[in-house]
């Protein structure tokens, strides 16, 4: 396997210095001098790889977004039923344990807020959320039709919805909150979704 090129490692050093910056300093406080400073670096060699800080924002959210997706693929491998699917949907977002990653949770609370002040970067943060609500719809659909549930396509909507809003809330009360039970999210959020889905059966 071909070892990356100088000028990609660079990059990627770039951006993983912006996430540990950011995580625990937010996007205003991670200046460039900042970053290069994490990254052991200086000024210039940032501004050779990337024009602007948002520049490496952008970057970050696909590389973080690439992360999640590999998580999820890999924790999808024994998943077999649809409910199975959507408790490893769940759990890769949520779950600790093999590959998770909080400075990356903390990122995303940061990307979040960024996507209401900046256009590009709310594109960028789109794109992620538009992806996960598609494949929930999926999964939620192929549910309905194994438990034979008749879900409508706009409570599948709001199903999945729910479903993403608790993952961003949940994230928003792992950074702002020191005292949050470990690892309740994942769970609770399963319990929540299946008793709806049972729900719907009456």
């Amino acid at each position: 396997m071909a070892r990356p090129s100088n000028t990609v490692q660079r990059r990627l050093e770039i951006i993983q210095a912006l996430l540990r910056v950011m995580s625990t300093s937010g996007y205003e406080s991670a200046s460039i001098q900042a970053i290069a400073g994490e990254a052991g670096l200086k000024s210039g060699l940032i501004h050779y790889h990337f024009k602007t800080k948002q520049e490496i924002l952008v970057e970050l959210i696909a590389w973080l977004a690439d992360k999640a997706q590999q998580r999820y693929i890999l924790l999808s491998k024994e998943a077999g039923s649809a409910q199975e699917q959507l408790e490893v949907f769940i759990d890769s977002a949520l779950s600790l344990g093999e590959g998770a990653d909080e400075t990356a949770v903390a990122a995303w609370v940061v990307i979040g807020a960024e996507a209401i002040r900046q256009p590009e970067v709310q594109e960028a943060y789109q794109q992620i959320v538009v992806r996960n609500k598609n494949e929930l719809n999926r999964l939620i659909t192929r549910y309905t039709r194994e438990h034979a549930l008749g879900l409508s396509p706009v409570n599948i909507e709001h199903i999945a919805a729910l479903v993403l809003s608790s993952i961003v809330g949940a994230y928003q009360l792992a950074v702002s909150v020191k005292n949050m039970p470990r690892d309740y999210a994942a769970k609770t959020l399963k319990t929540m979704v299946f008793a709806h889905l049972a729900e719907a059966t009456r």
